[in-house]
């Protein structure tokens, strides 16, 4: 048995996600890679990145994949407010990767300026969540 993580969920998941976007084309363009890469994704042929499925999460405004992988913490036992600021947190990390590139590629600095504060201050309020719960990371 594959983990949900591993297997057709996520894909299919990912697959909506990328025809809500507009298509492969669309989606290619705006995560900067290939139709080929997503295709590949979408058939288990190629890892999904958060650096991807995060960005057309937030693009298309639907965070179905965060969810499901985050749904698996409410029902481990895991504190849901500590698995919501994780979720925030695994957002806004998913924009660095499109702002560093922008500034890497295009010398633009506007998207790290702007995108790195939020993730370092998302990053901060889920250490400090972490450090009020002396039993989280501690292999409960």
């Amino acid at each position: 048995m594959r983990n949900v993580y591993e297997g057709a969920a996520i894909r299919s998941l990912y697959r909506q996600l990328v025809d809500d976007f507009g298509g492969f084309e669309a989606a290619a363009a705006f995560l900067k890679c290939s139709k080929g890469t997503l295709s590949k994704q979408c058939s288990g042929d190629a890892a999904i990145g958060p650096e991807h499925f995060g960005a057309l999460e937030d693009a298309v405004g639907r965070w179905p994949i965060t969810r499901l992988m985050f749904g698996r913490l409410a029902d481990g036992g895991v504190d849901v407010p500590l698995s919501r600021q994780a979720q925030q947190t695994l957002r806004e990390a998913a924009d660095l990767t499109p702002a560093i590139f922008s500034l890497l590629i295009h010398g633009d600095a506007g998207p790290i300026q702007k995108e790195g504060p939020e993730a370092i201050a998302a990053l901060a309020d889920l250490l400090r969540a972490v450090d009020a719960d002396p039993s989280e990371g501690k292999g409960q």
